[in-house]
């Protein structure tokens, strides 16, 4: 075979590969109401979900009952949010399932703190009578464990009352004296704490059983149903994200503050969060029956049946 005819082959399989199509990357919208799973954010900003091809872009929504109608409405794929705000989404008739879990309660760090503002003189449960406590979304994960507190120490969770409130809005509503103490978590419990007009009256992790899924991920089960490989994929990335995490902290964080946006000598005292991604039914168990207990859930869900497997 001569050199111009190789030549000529080389060049019409050039045009032929070129002209083959470029498969697109799976685009995925994930809104998140916090920063708590690092896992996440490494995985976008460390190129784990791109090299798995995987178009992964985070949005952030005000609360977490935002995140629902969100799913529902199609503005977004996947929602990172607390697991109390899941089980009321299907308590409300929503068809959602858990693709994967991020945080879970724990002793350490303690990164979810009640502050109260100064002269408030709240100390103990029964204090918070009659009081106006601010928590990032009504229903949501800090509400419901805060609930669960004032029960475990002989309070009427009723005799409270509760005002939700953004994260990033709750250190200027507690120094302008709009509410009295919030429930808040790192990294916005040291900006708060920062502002020297509030104290810390105690860490809400101490006070709760550990290993609970604080947060999950979620879509519409008609999304999951649809996306099996997506999901084993973004699976996949979010525990290279997780193992990034741990072994690479302050470059997580620098990833987190990009939607965190805090002050970076704040961000740099925060503790990365242990998280379980592979999620068991009696896990999410512990949750339907606190949350029958406060009234927010009337019907029997089967754990077994909202975890993609």
């Amino acid at each position: 075979m001569t050199y111009f005819i190789r030549l000529t082959m080389m060049v019409a399989l050039a045009v032929t590969v070129g002209a083959l199509p470029v498969r697109a990357q799976t685009k995925i919208t994930v809104g998140s109401a916090g920063t708590a799973g690092s896992a996440l954010f490494a995985a976008k900003h460390e190129g784990f979900f791109e090299k798995r091809g995987l178009d992964v872009n985070i949005v952030m929504i005000r609360l977490n009952p935002d995140l629902p109608p969100a799913l529902i409405g199609g503005s977004i794929e996947v929602a990172l949010m607390t697991t109390p705000t899941f089980f009321q989404a299907i308590e409300g008739g929503l068809d959602l399932v858990v693709l994967a879990g991020s945080t879970v309660t724990t002793r350490s760090p303690a990164d979810q703190l009640v502050i109260a503002a100064n002269g408030t003189n709240i100390h103990t449960a029964q204090d918070f009578v009659g009081r106006k406590i601010g928590v990032p979304g009504i229903g949501a994960g800090m509400h419901v464990l805060f609930r669960y507190w004032l029960d475990q120490h002989g309070v009427d969770p009723s005799k409270v009352d509760f005002a939700e409130i953004s994260m990033p809005q709750m250190r200027d509503t507690l120094a302008a004296g709009t509410i009295e103490a919030v429930v808040a978590v790192e990294p916005f419990a040291s900006q708060i704490l920062g502002g020297g007009k509030s104290y810390k009256v105690f860490a809400l992790n101490d006070e709760i059983p550990t290993d609970k899924p604080m947060v999950v991920y979620t879509a519409t089960r008609a999304w999951a149903e649809q996306h099996g490989k997506d999901i084993a994929v973004f699976r996949a990335s979010l525990n290279e994200g997780y193992g990034f995490s741990k072994s690479q902290p302050d470059k997580t964080r620098e990833d987190v503050n990009i939607y965190a946006k805090l002050p970076p000598q704040i961000m740099k005292t925060i503790e990365i969060a242990p998280q379980v991604l592979d999620l068991q039914p009696d896990q999410m168990a512990w949750w339907t029956t606190v949350m029958k207990r406060q009234r927010m859930l009337t019907k029997d869900i089967d754990p077994a049946n909202i975890l993609v497997k």
